[in-house]
């Protein structure tokens, strides 16, 4: 490829971290993310858990993936919800993300994680994303100041300023280092290498358990190998070859999570928006696209912090915005700046959903992206696309001080700071208080005059570069603080306001009265007034949960219909009232809720001698309602395949779980005669069973549940859940990290030879 760059302020070299005496930019920007994150980490009066997803959901399975890595276990399936689900495959949980396993080795706390340590782990996320913003604005050539302005632009303001899921900040914080390895690649600087790292990241974005983030950032990438390939208006096929093997090294890294998500996929369904669950072969439709859509008024809140109607909102400030502008327009010769200046566009205007025509025509004809159901996420590409074109304002600016551009800019800035300051005094006289119209907009007015001020001294040399640049970067984060961290909520002084997280400790006196009893069973509990997942939170088994997506199998059987909840060995409810005829209360807790008994429920393992054949699982539904029907001496069998089984009599059968963890389970059972031992655990491929040491077959046991055929005599039955998606998918990754390593030491030994 042609090196059509200009030269650089500062001159390119390898990575710049890795790098002799390149440490103080990495060490102020540690400095300027634990201070900009002071509420969390040298406070003890806020937390960023606060709320029903991260509560609910994130903080639950969090703990249950903490409580298995001390028990030495990767953790791959999940046995406290919905009678078992698969882990890594549900994607989410974020068991296959680096950052995740860092937060699961910290000490825990009475066997429950640190709110500490997941504070931390947050400033760590940010933390990570500014050094990989820094790094690549090094690598563009800014100033070491510059940089450290476009690193706090990336992460602590925009999309991984904004966003609180570590789904999806653990794809985010990546993303700089795919554009980054990019640009070295399609310049020519040892661009097999490069082209494999930035590949790499891509896939690594992938590993953090949510596709929304990692699927823009894969479009991105697909769209400028597309012009690099036919830039010069021919096929490149040097440019092409580097082209896929970037993706297909992508494709690799991210076998972790992706190979297990596509197995679970195609057997579950999804809540995405709609009023029921979809399949995976089926297209989310485009209204749930419109509903998570940017509105073209939340346009205003890139630069007006009182406009925080979205959770992907992407504010950078006036201060980011100008200092973008003037960067993209005194470096447009750049093409590098070409390119960040369309990645910034083109991901704001995907953001806009319906009121765009490049996302209309892409959810139409690209594989995938519909569903990434959220296309205001797409505002990651105006983040990763404009903060290092906050550097570049910085470093051209004061080289630019007869650009007609710095006066007009700054008349304009004066005028804006008039209008936000009549604006809000007028509003303030008149006691008007919409969402717009917070004390806020002075922030606005007071940045915008400072911003002016700033120019001014820039265009007339009575602010030196470095003065002004330190000054910059400082007014940068000013107007950063006033929307990242601004809603970040006091927790231990108001209980309504604390409501989600006070829910994690009102009942843990149930739980220790079920497991005092010793007697097994699942419990079920009225969501209502357990909003969380009880059962990850506190390492028991439930029923119910709060999950994205859910086996077929699991959503077909009906589950809350009475036989098939003795079908899978509920024997409490959790509630206030009983909700099933014969249910017998047997203990209150401190909350009001109350312990109700099942008696009718089945044990967690019992035998069978008998067998009926169904065609699908209407007919296990209709037989489990037959009141004739005994479904705890009948198995029902749907798969043609399985072996029937021949009556006899099984009375004296002893059945027994003597072990049970999250990915393996050992049955110990003693059979009169030959029959099946059934275990009341989702069925699902990947979990191997063997009897007495002999491989055996797993049946699906009522459309739904584990079930293997044993002839007669004392047997240890151990089925342990190791699925080939994962094996694979580790493989695969595995591969990949391979060969980054082995083609960077090859390129590095042959440089140096």
């Amino acid at each position: 490829m042609r090196l059509t760059e200009e030269k650089s302020q500062v001159k390119e070299r390898s990575f710049p971290l890795l790098q002799p005496g390149k440490w103080l930019g990495s060490g102020l920007l540690l400095v300027i993310v634990v201070l900009f994150y002071w509420k969390l980490v040298l406070t003890d009066q806020f937390t960023w858990l606060e709320g029903p997803d991260f509560a609910n959901q994130v903080l639950p399975w969090f703990q249950f993936q903490a409580s298995q890595w001390r028990l030495h276990h990767f953790p791959l399936w999940d046995p406290s919800s919905w009678a078992g689900q698969p882990l890594l495959g549900q994607a989410l949980p974020g068991a296959a993300a680096p950052l995740n396993w860092l937060l699961f080795l910290a000490p825990l706390k009475n066997g429950f994680i640190r709110f500490t340590a997941m504070h931390w782990y947050y400033v760590l996320i940010h933390y990570l994303a500014a050094l990989n913003c820094y790094a690549l604005c090094r690598v563009l050539g800014r100033s070491r100041t510059a940089s450290l302005a476009g690193a706090s632009a990336f992460a602590l303001g925009g999309f991984v300023g904004a966003v609180d899921w570590p789904q999806m900040l653990n794809g985010a914080v990546w993303a700089p280092l795919v554009l980054l390895f990019f640009f070295r690649s399609e310049q020519g600087e040892q661009p097999l290498k490069n082209a494999l790292l930035s590949g790499f990241f891509l896939g690594v974005t992938w590993l953090s358990g949510h596709h929304q983030v990692s699927i823009f950032l894969t479009l991105t990438l697909v769209a400028l190998w597309i012009w690099v390939i036919f830039r010069e208006r021919r096929l490149d096929y040097r440019a092409a070859k580097l082209a896929a093997v970037c993706l297909a090294i992508a494709v690799l890294a991210s076998g972790l999570q992706t190979i297990p998500t596509a197995e679970y996929g195609i057997r579950s369904v999804r809540w995405v928006g709609s009023s029921q669950p979809l399949p995976f072969g089926v297209t989310v439709p485009y209204s749930i696209h419109e509903q998570y859509s940017l509105k073209p008024i939340d346009l205003f809140g890139i630069f007006l912090p009182t406009m925080q109607g979205h959770p992907w909102n992407p504010f950078i400030g006036v201060a980011g915005c100008v200092l973008a502008g003037l960067g993209g327009i005194l470096a447009w010769n750049e093409r590098r700046v070409r390119i960040l200046a369309a990645v910034a566009a083109g991901g704001i205007v995907f953001a806009l959903g319906p009121n765009s025509l490049l996302n209309g025509v892409v959810y139409a004809i690209v594989p995938l992206v519909e569903k990434a159901r959220s296309p205001a996420a797409a505002t990651i590409l105006f983040a990763l696309g404009i903060s290092p074109l906050v550097a570049y304002g910085i470093d051209r600016i004061p080289l630019a001080r007869n650009s007609v551009w710095l006066k007009r800019t700054s008349w304009m800035l004066v005028g804006c700071a008039a209008f936000f300051s009549i604006v809000s005094l007028v509003f303030f006289a008149a006691r008007i208080a919409p969402a717009i119209t917070d004390d806020r907009m002075m922030i606005a007015a007071l940045s915008a005059f400072a911003m002016a001020a700033l120019l001014a001294g820039w265009r007339t040399g009575k602010i030196s570069a470095r003065g002004g640049a330190v000054a910059a970067v400082g007014l940068v984060l000013f107007e950063l603080a006033n929307v990242s961290t601004y809603w970040l909520a006091s927790y231990g002084e108001n209980p309504i306001r604390d409501a989600y997280l006070l829910n994690l400790s009102a009942h843990d006196d149930l739980v220790r009265f079920v497991r005092s009893r010793g007697s097994g069973g699942r419990i079920l509990y009225d969501g209502n007034e357990v909003p969380y997942n009880l059962g990850d939170w506190y390492g028991v088994e439930t029923l119910n949960g709060y999950l994205a997506g859910l086996t077929q199998n699991v959503w077909d059987a009906q589950v809350f219909m009475t036989p098939m909840q003795d079908l899978l060995s509920v024997r409490y409810y959790f509630g206030k009232t009983p909700i099933r005829a014969g249910q017998k209360e047997l203990f209150q807790g401190r909350s009001g809720l109350k312990v109700f008994e099942n008696p009718t429920a089945y044990p967690r393992v019992w035998s069978v001698h008998k067998s009926m054949r169904v065609a699908d699982q209407k007919q296990v539904q209709v037989r489990l309602l037959d009141p004739t029907f005994d479904a705890r001496q009948t198995v029902l069998l749907s798969d043609p395949s399985a072996q029937e089984l021949a009556p006899c009599d099984g009375r004296l059968d002893q059945v027994s779980m003597t072990r049970h963890e999250a990915d393996r389970v050992v049955i110990a059972a003693n059979m009169a005669c030959p029959g099946m031992v059934i275990l009341s655990d989702t069925w699902f491929p990947g979990w191997r069973v063997t009897v007495d040491g002999q491989t055996a077959k797993i049946e699906q046991a009522y459309g739904l549940v584990r079930g293997v055929l044993v002839g007669a005599g004392p047997h240890i039955l151990v089925m342990r859940y190791l699925p080939a998606s994962f094996l694979v998918g580790a493989s695969m990754t595995l591969c990949a990290i391979v060969m980054v390593f082995f083609v960077s030491w090859r390129v590095s030994r042959y440089k140096n030879a």
